[in-house]
């Protein structure tokens, strides 16, 4: 029997998520490709950074003067995720830090999500569920509005817990121009690549993927809510 991932046991906790559903035309799959600020390409400092990373790449998608100012000071890209890092670890249980080892839980990297008229909210899911999909399709729409989208990836249980736990943050980040592809582009931050990810690629999946940091699910994703402000 498949073994269950935690986002599984979650999301069958949640309410449903109702999404209008829309088909996708077929994909157009294309190369991974770097992502650089300047000449530099952005990868997490170090192995806990990874949601740090995602925010810093989040934040100056949608401020074009914290861009250039890591395009200009490429030192400022490591201690500016440092700086993350810290707020995301901040307060996450109640008054008490989340220990930095851990990485980043994904109700602080909610909080800490910084983008023009939204806030963000995490919600499990399960790949192998209409729930599952309908949450990955309300990143696709987002991301077709120009708002990238956190997502936390992870393994099996049959693996082993330590797998079945979200893993790895990677950002599920707007087309280049408007596109009628299922694809998603996904910035993966261990590598600083952007890969080109058909839809139905991320439901059922029993394989790892070099998009998802070499994990084999998406288990958490930390959706936009409008702020009613412009």
């Amino acid at each position: 029997m498949a073994g269950l991932h935690v986002g599984r046991i979650v999301a069958k906790l949640q309410r449903p998520i109702h999404t209008r559903m829309s088909p996708h035309p077929p994909a157009d799959p294309i190369d991974p490709v770097p992502v650089v600020l300047g000449s530099t390409l952005v990868t997490q400092v170090n192995e806990t950074t990874c949601g740090a990373a995602v925010l810093l790449m989040l934040e100056a998608t949608g401020d074009p003067a914290l861009a250039r100012t890591l395009e200009e000071d490429p030192d400022r890209i490591r201690s500016y995720q440092l700086e993350i890092h810290e707020r995301i670890t901040k307060d996450a249980v109640g008054p008490i830090d989340w220990p930095k080892r851990f990485g980043s839980p994904p109700w602080t990297l909610a909080r800490e999500a910084r983008f023009p008229g939204v806030t963000y909210k995490a919600h499990a899911l399960d790949d192998s569920t209409e729930q599952g999909r309908a949450i990955l399709q309300s990143v696709w729409n987002a991301n077709a509005t120009g708002i990238p989208v956190p997502l936390y990836t992870g393994g099996n249980s049959r693996l082993g817990l330590d797998t079945a736990i979200p893993r790895h943050v990677v950002l599920a980040v707007p087309p280049a121009k408007q596109t009628r592809t299922s694809n998603m582009r996904i910035y993966e931050p261990s590598s600083g690549m952007l890969y080109d990810v058909p839809f139905e690629d991320l439901l059922n999946r029993k394989t790892k993927h070099r998009a998802l940091g070499n994990w084999t699910h998406v288990v958490w994703a930390v959706l936009p809510e409008p702020t009613g402000t412009e």
